[in-house]
C-alpha cells in the first residue's frame, strides 16, 4: 500500500528539479502565532534526479500492472498524501526513545519549538532526510529547538534486495530494534510509535511526513514529504518572530 504512494512520487518527480517553488514559504499572523502553508503535494522535489534513481534502486515498484497500479494509487494519494482523515491539529503523544529508552512527551515540551518527521528503515525519503536534518539539530543546538523523528510505519517491508531484512515487525521489541539500527543514520532522537501506530494513524498517516508545532502548542505546518529546507525556514522565521515580541505586523529581514 505504502509503495503505491512512494511509487508515484517517484515516477512525477523524475522531470523536477530539487526546488522550494512549488510550495509557498509565507506564513499569516492569527492572535497566538504564525500558521505557515500546508505542503500536501505529491512530489519529491527535495531530491536531485540522481538521488531520486538511487532511491528507486531501493525498491521493487514494476511487480504490479501498471493501470491497476496507478488506479490504486490516485486512491491511496487522495487518503494519505492529503492528510485524509486527520484533524489538523497538535495531536499528544508520549512514546519511547529508541537511543535511551527514556520517553518523550510532545505535550510536556511547549516553551521549545518542535519539529518531527515520521520515518522507517524500509522508507528511502526518510533514510535521506535524517542526514539531512541531523545538520538542522547542529545549527539549533543552542536555540530553544527540538527535532526527531517517529519511527511509525515501513514503507516497504522485506521489498527488494535493500529491505529483504526488514519484514513487518511482529512485536514491539522487533520495532525497537528496526528504529535503533535507523537512529544510527543520524543525530535525531528516534521516538518509537506502537506497534499498531496510532500516532502515525493520528497525524494523517503520511508515511514521511513533517509537522511543525511552535512554542505554544499549535500545529503551524504539515507536509506530506520531510523536506530539511523547508523546516529550516519556519524555524528561522519563528525564532526570528519571537525574538521580535511575536509582533502582529511581523515581517522577516
Amino acid at each position: 500500500m505504502r509503495s503505491l504512494l512512494l511509487l508515484f512520487a517517484f515516477t512525477a518527480a523524475i522531470g523536477s528539479s530539487a526546488q522550494l517553488n512549488n510550495w509557498d514559504p509565507s506564513w499569516y499572523n492569527t492572535d497566538s502565532t504564525l500558521v505557515f502553508h500546508d505542503d500536501l503535494d505529491y512530489y519529491l522535489n527535495a531530491y536531485s534526479k540522481k538521488d531520486i534513481g538511487k532511491m528507486r534502486k531501493q525498491v521493487n515498484i514494476w511487480r504490479m500492472n501498471w493501470d491497476k497500479l496507478m488506479r490504486q494509487t490516485i486512491r491511496e494519494l487522495r487518503t494519505y498524501s492529503e492528510g485524509g482523515g486527520m484533524d489538523p491539529h497538535t495531536h499528544d503523544f508520549t512514546l519511547p526513545v529508541a537511543q535511551d529508552g527514556t520517553t518523550y512527551s510532545l505535550g510536556k515540551n511547549n516553551g521549545k519549538i518542535r519539529a518531527f518527521m515520521f520515518g522507517s528503515i524500509t522508507n528511502p525519503p526518510a533514510r535521506v532526510q535524517m542526514e539531512r536534518w541531523s545538520r538542522l539539530v547542529k545549527k539549533y543546538a543552542n536555540e530553544e529547538v527540538q527535532l526527531f523523528v517517529i519511527y511509525g510505519a515501513e514503507l516497504h517491508p522485506a521489498d527488494h534486495k535493500e529491505f529483504k531484512a526488514y519484514p513487518l515487525p511482529k512485536s514491539e521489541y522487533e520495532k525497537l530494534g528496526y528504529a535503533q539500527e535507523f537512529a544510527q543514520l543520524g543525530e535525531l532522537p528516534v521516538l518509537v510509535d506502537g506497534l499498531n501506530n496510532a500516532t502515525f494513524e493520528a497525524y494523517g498517516k503520511a508515511p514521511n511526513g513533517a509537522y511543525l508545532v511552535d512554542k505554544d502548542g499549535t500545529l503551524v505546518f504539515r507536509g506530506t514529504w520531510a523536506d530539511s529546507r523547508k523546516m529550516e525556514h519556519m524555524i528561522d522565521t519563528l525564532l526570528k518572530w519571537y525574538k521580535a515580541g511575536r509582533p502582529k505586523d511581523f515581517i522577516a529581514q
